[in-house]
């Protein structure tokens, strides 16, 4: 069956007609030697070509007649043939059939080995598709890749060189994860093997992640302005307080008509001095709890410590704890939104001095300390003289709503890590010595 519908193809004719031509050809030649030169040798051609495209049988079939060709040779020339001729003739045969058989089966394995292998590959979850190295031209395709892209998806390409990345799909927008290798195709020219992963739920998930850490951002710089109302309302009493004395002080003046024009006016532009700084309090405070999306800066993150300093040491002060800076001032700018900095470090400075609760007062100190750390990233130190971290929670200390305050939320130190971690950063605790914690985190210079 194989041999006859082969040949309703016009190339199985094409090999057939090459078959009897070297049958008749190396008779021929055997017929014009006669037995003085064999070349027999030669009928394994047309055997191999009988038995790879048309099966054992008609392997099979081509050595009878290489055998009776063989045979025939010896006897048309009028040559004397003997009893070992004829066993010569069977011997042709036998060894001529054998190569077609073994012919016929290894061309079945491979066969069966490369359906095996396509059959794998149709199998995956996974797009999987070759594509010539220079015109881009698609050499073969799975099944998953057919059901993703032939209806009218776009390739996902990765940029030449590259072997790994995740591609946006043009169009219809989806994410895929592919990866890529240089291999040589069949034909010989060169091509690049493509597995691709639709990631696009993940990306979305991502998404949606991010999403609902800004919003948990803002709850917690929400909850931190509740916690900061004492804060704020010393902040501007002193300015607004500042303000009605000055005004009182001109009004008192011009009711006299004792006044002169330079002591007024020091008087105004220092009023308007105090309601500036009161502006700048409210102004910090709408940008802290804003929700914005992060916005990345060059900035010294020594100036973002000195910019919160004055609302730690009144929180400090009212715990009676001792505030102190030791900033390097030979570390680089740091790429960073400096609002969410100044968020962390209010986090961890208020977590410092909450954990010296129960500390002798005249132990009660809170260092802030900045200084270069390893591959061009600068480190920040928060170090309190509390009581230290409980290894038994110190493993759920970053988690969200976990809090050994009986008041607390559990926001504080998982938003501070989330911050650091989207700034590329990372945040972690070790003991102060014998007491007391020190929270680090790190950050990419603008160098890196």
């Amino acid at each position: 069956m194989k041999f006859y519908s082969y040949l309703r193809g016009e190339p199985g004719l094409r090999w057939l007609a090459l078959c009897i031509t070297l049958l008749a050809l190396v008779a021929a030649m055997d017929y014009a030697t006669g037995y003085e030169l064999n070349v027999s040798i030669f009928y394994l051609a047309p055997v191999f070509i009988a038995a790879w495209f048309f099966g054992s049988a008609a392997g099979i079939t081509t050595s009878v007649a290489a055998a009776v060709l063989w045979f025939l040779s010896i006897v048309f020339p009028g040559h004397a043939y003997s009893q070992y001729h004829v066993w010569d003739a069977m011997i042709q045969f036998a060894t001529f059939a054998i190569f077609a058989v073994v012919i016929a089966r290894l061309k079945t394995a491979l066969s069966h080995a490369d359906e095996r292998f396509a059959t794998v590959l149709e199998g995956l979850d996974l797009a999987v598709y070759v594509t010539d190295e220079s015109s881009r031209e698609l050499l073969y395709a799975n099944e998953p890749f057919r059901q993703t892209f032939d209806d009218g998806g776009a390739l996902p390409a990765l940029a030449p060189g590259q072997r790994e990345g995740e591609v946006q799909e043009p169009g219809r927008g989806r994410w895929f994860l592919v990866h890529a290798r240089p291999l040589r195709w069949t034909d010989g020219r060169m091509a690049r093997l493509h597995i691709a992963t639709d990631i696009t739920e993940r990306r979305r998930t991502e998404e949606l992640y991010l999403q609902q850490q800004e919003k948990l951002a803002l709850t917690a710089r929400l909850v931190a302005v509740g916690e900061m109302a004492t804060t704020l309302a010393h902040e501007l009493n002193q300015p607004l307080a500042a303000i009605a004395n000055y005004n009182m002080g001109c009004a008192r003046r011009l009711r006299s008509g004792d006044w002169d024009v330079a002591e007024l006016t020091d008087a105004v532009e220092k009023s308007a001095a105090q309601a500036a700084r009161a502006s700048s309090v409210i102004q910090r405070l709408r940008e802290f709890v804003a929700s914005r999306q992060p916005t990345l800066v060059a900035c010294d993150i020594n100036d973002v410590v000195r910019g919160v300093r004055s609302t730690i040491e009144v929180e400090a002060g009212q715990h009676s704890v001792r505030l102190s800076l030791a900033l390097s001032e030979t570390i680089p700018y740091v790429r960073a939104d400096q609002t969410l900095m100044e968020q962390v470090i209010l986090n961890l400075a208020r977590n410092a001095i909450d954990a010296m609760e129960d500390t002798p007062i005249e132990e009660r100190e809170l260092c802030i300390r900045s200084q270069s750390g390893r591959k061009d990233t600068i480190e920040v130190e928060v170090a309190d003289r509390g009581r230290g971290i409980n290894p038994e929670i110190e493993a759920n200390l970053f988690s969200p709503f976990f809090s050994t305050k009986p008041h607390g939320m559990g926001l504080g130190l998982h938003i501070s890590r989330s911050i650091v971690e989207a700034h590329g950063g990372h945040l972690w605790i070790t003991p102060n010595g014998e007491r007391g914690t020190l929270f680090h985190f790190t950050l990419r210079s603008v160098l890196a």
